[in-house]
């Protein structure tokens, strides 16, 4: 992500991990669009995902899962900046939480040694 939180911040571990996904949401002029993209890396919370649109702060978009046919409702909390090799991701996060990415994340304490 562009900058790091401290660590006190994240709620959960994040893994990389790539899963296909379709975004929807509605543009700056009211429209309804859609996309297919890949995450970045998630989390039990939420993810960081590619996107070429333009996202606000909380806004609201749908997140299908191409391969496993899941979808779920998310909102932005985190925008990329220009210029930053995060450009052009967006971090979501869950409206509803629940197992959405059909992976096992490691216990909170894990210290991956």
């Amino acid at each position: 992500m562009a900058t790091e939180p401290q660590p006190h911040s994240r709620r959960s571990s994040r893994l990389n991990f790539r899963c296909r996904v379709k975004i929807g949401s509605i543009d700056a002029q009211g429209k309804r669009f859609s996309e297919e993209t890949e995450t970045v890396c998630v989390s039990k919370f939420g993810a960081s995902i590619k996107t070429t649109h333009a996202f606000r702060m909380h806004q609201t978009l749908t997140v299908y899962t191409v391969d496993r046919g899941h979808t779920g409702q998310f909102q932005v909390v985190w925008i990329g900046k220009d210029g930053t090799p995060e450009e052009g991701q967006i971090g979501i996060e869950w409206l509803n939480v629940r197992r959405f990415w059909g992976i096992e994340f490691p216990p909170e304490d894990w210290g991956g040694s």
